[in-house]
């Protein structure tokens, strides 16, 4: 094939290239070609063909002086489904490859155009691309054709790659015309193969080729590839000649990126001073050399931290937090105490973090044992991150450690990180080492807070039981690290279970004891129901109320509705059965949406006529004692 002899500068090549990468080509390549004459028998039966495979198995003498012998095991391969079913995957490729090398284009093409469901999913795939393979040795352009009229399903662009494979070398100029007529996916599939078979041809005549099939770029980046490889053997040079010419196009950056690493790499680090300054393109200075420093982590950390730090750039602490966590796999407390030298708060706070992870992940217990070396603002992060990995490997372990720690605030927390991951795996076992482990028996009511979300989820009544055999702290309401404090532990089942299984919460409600436990907890499953838009399950739970606080539990109701379903809420006013009630509820809905803005005017003065004029007059003169007496005793 001819083709056009337009002079190219390389620099222009590369520049317009690296837009599209060339390996884009089948996975496998004819495995199966005709075997060597060896040790297997093939035997050719027509019709059908036979394929025997010989495998043979050394005896060796024995005690009473038997010479050696060999037993051989054959196995007839007669049609595609014998070789299916042959276990061995050695055995099963070599029957392939030596069935299909017997077979002329004929009986291939009856191979490929029988039904695929014949053959177990999993094989489908691999036998249609042995079988094309095949062919296309055979008849290229009829295995085109074949594959063409496939189902779309069994990856044409997989086959027209294998088939060109071979054409690429067979018939060129036929395979290219050929290639004219596919679509443009398959086009680039045939194009991928013929420029990674055809190494041989002139960059000229690539260039023509993919030309013609209008892809022109494919050919352009495989040349510029070419070259790079082959640059980066004099990498100064090879920057010298072309950083300049290549650094306004954003594709060049990679390739520029190679050059640079090779040379710090051949040269070291003290060159990228070099290569920084030679760019003035800002973008692409920036890539290349967050791509040289990422590189140069992994042979010289410390070199390549500090003149990060030195970089100027918007990506600068992206760059140093990924060199610290490269760093910290080998050298961990050297790349601690270089990331806590860094002056910007933030930025020292992120990369130590990203140290004590990479740390963690690495040696969990090397840094639990250095635990008193690290800052106090780092400690409790390194423990709890290290016992987390720690007890994915071994909680009881784990939980060992935590045992043995001393009292103080870092317990609770690096306990909480244990069982978080031992109650996933086995909650009885972590539930059990909580209740009867005396190390922890002055943080227990905390751990055992820190796993009842998870305990009431897999087995509620467990979780309501162990809730309910702890006391009530008394005095203490407030919120703390697990939620609210100074209630009764079984609120935080009834919490979980009202974002789970809500009707599972209704039925262990009555269990719950009285006074401010009981009180959120009617309020969060009501607000469940509520967002669910289960309303009538809402109201009936009234019913469980004593009858003296059933007006304040409708002001819960109002309270959580209005903030889920204030046009639902206005559609109802009914359920609400005394005026205040009903009063208490519009102005809920009045003084909320002045936030919201969700109702409109007309619905805001539908709701001022449930208002009666006391409450009206309150909500006029918004007095804070007028507001509050709306509400009073609630």
């Amino acid at each position: 094939m001819q083709a056009n002899s337009s002079p190219s500068r390389f620099a222009a090549l590369l520049a317009i290239g690296f837009l599209i990468g060339a390996g884009c080509a089948s996975a496998v390549y004819w495995l199966f070609v005709a075997p060597e004459n060896g040790d297997q028998v093939v035997e050719t039966v027509a019709p059908p063909v036979s394929t025997e495979i010989d495998s043979s198995t050394e005896v060796q003498s024995s005690p009473g002086g038997d010479s050696s012998s060999s037993e051989s095991s054959k196995l007839t391969v007669r049609s595609l489904e014998d070789v299916v079913g042959i276990k061995s995957s050695f055995e099963q490729q070599l029957a392939l490859r030596s069935f299909l090398s017997e077979l002329d284009e004929a009986r291939v093409v009856d191979l490929l155009n029988q039904p695929p469901d014949i053959f177990p999913e999993a094989d489908r795939y691999v036998l249609r691309l042995a079988i094309v393979q095949r062919l296309a040795q055979q008849n290229p352009s009829r295995a085109l054709s074949l594959v063409l009229e496939m189902d779309s399903t069994y990856r044409p662009d997989g086959f027209v790659s294998s088939i060109y494979k071979d054409w690429a070398h067979s018939n060129l100029d036929e395979a290219v015309l050929r290639a004219k007529t596919l679509n443009y996916h398959l086009k680039r599939s045939a194009l991928d193969a013929i420029v990674e078979e055809r190494t041989d041809l002139s960059d000229n005549t690539l260039r023509a080729i993919a030309r013609d099939l209008g892809q022109e770029q494919v050919a352009i980046s495989a040349i510029a590839q070419r070259k790079i490889e082959a640059a980066i053997k004099d990498p100064e040079k090879a920057w010298n000649e072309l950083a300049i010419d290549l650094q306004d196009e954003p594709a060049n950056a990679w390739n520029l990126s190679r050059i640079a690493e090779a040379w710090v790499e051949k040269s070291g680090l003290s060159v990228l001073d070099q290569i920084s300054q030679s760019l003035t393109n800002a973008e692409t200075r920036q890539i290349v050399v967050s791509s040289v420093l990422r590189e140069a982590a992994r042979t010289d950390p410390a070199s390549a931290f500090s003149y990060a730090m030195t970089f100027e750039s918007e990506q600068r602490d992206s760059i140093v937090r990924d060199i610290a966590h490269t760093w910290a796999r080998s050298e961990p407390l050297s790349a601690l105490t270089a990331a806590t030298g860094i002056e910007k708060s933030s930025l020292r706070k992120a990369v130590s973090e990203t140290v004590v992870r990479a740390w963690s992940h690495q040696n969990p217990e090397e840094l639990l044992r250095n635990l008193d070396a690290l800052p106090d603002e780092l400690r409790e992060n390194a423990s709890t991150t290290a016992l987390s990995v720690k007890a994915g490997e071994s909680p009881e372990e784990a939980a060992q450690f935590v045992a043995a720690m001393e009292s103080g605030p870092l317990k609770v927390p690096s306990a909480s990180s244990v069982l978080t991951v031992w109650s996933r795996r086995d909650h009885s076992a972590a539930l059990e080492w909580i209740l009867n482990e005396p190390r922890v028996e002055e943080i227990r009511s905390e751990l055992l807070s820190s796993i009842m979300h998870r305990l009431a989820v897999v087995d509620p009544q467990l979780a309501m039981t162990t809730a309910l055999a702890q006391p009530i702290e008394e005095d203490k309401t407030g919120f703390g690290m697990f939620g609210p404090t100074g209630l009764g532990m079984e609120y935080r089942v009834i919490s979980a279970l009202a974002s789970s299984d809500v009707d599972k919460a209704l039925e262990l409600l009555p269990q719950v004891r009285e006074g401010p436990t009981r009180d959120f907890a009617f309020q969060t499953v009501a607000q469940s129901l509520l967002m669910n838009d289960e309303i009538d399950k809402a109201f009936n739970m009234v019913q469980q109320v004593p009858e003296a606080e059933r007006d304040k539990f409708r002001v819960v109701l109002a309270t959580a509705w209005v903030g889920t379903n204030p046009q639902g809420m206005l559609k109802s006013m009914d359920r609400f059965p005394s005026k205040q009630d009903k009063s208490r509820a519009a102005v809920l809905l009045v003084t909320t949406n002045e936030y919201t803005k969700i109702l409109t005017d007309e619905q805001i003065e539908e709701a001022m006529q449930y208002i009666t004029d006391e409450h009206a007059k309150a909500l006029k003169e918004r007095d804070p004692e007028g507001m509050q007496s709306i509400f009073q005793g609630f």
